[in-house]
């Protein structure tokens, strides 16, 4: 694998895989995270995933109108990745697929595919 993909809970979970690869945990050799209304678990006994900050690149979608996953716990989770970009969009809890989405993927995505020439 060369990044991670998570979504709502997935994404909760993705995001303390993040914080072990970035201490060098050796079973996660992934190079990115999309993470998509994601969160911070609160659970006291996961408190140590966020302590330190992130230092993986993640790309945050963010849903405006996310009645599940509110936007601000999403940011908040940005917050503990060292450069995080946040791709806020004016919808709710989903992955939205539209043009301008599509290009921010492909923006952050392409960071990774040297050589690639798009």
């Amino acid at each position: 694998f060369d990044g991670l993909l998570g979504f709502s809970q997935g994404a909760a979970l993705a995001a303390m895989v993040c914080a072990l690869r970035a201490r060098g945990d050796p079973r996660f050799p992934v190079a990115f995270a999309v993470l998509v209304a994601a969160f911070a678990s609160r659970a006291p006994a996961h408190g140590h995933f966020y302590r330190e900050p992130i230092a993986l690149p993640s790309l945050h979608v963010v849903g405006d109108t996310d009645a599940v996953i509110a936007a601000a716990l999403s940011r908040e989770l940005a917050q503990c990745f060292v450069e995080p970009v946040v791709l806020s969009h004016p919808g709710g809890h989903f992955i939205p697929a539209a043009a301008a989405q599509k290009k921010a993927y492909l923006e952050f995505l392409g960071r990774f595919c040297p050589g690639q020439g798009q």
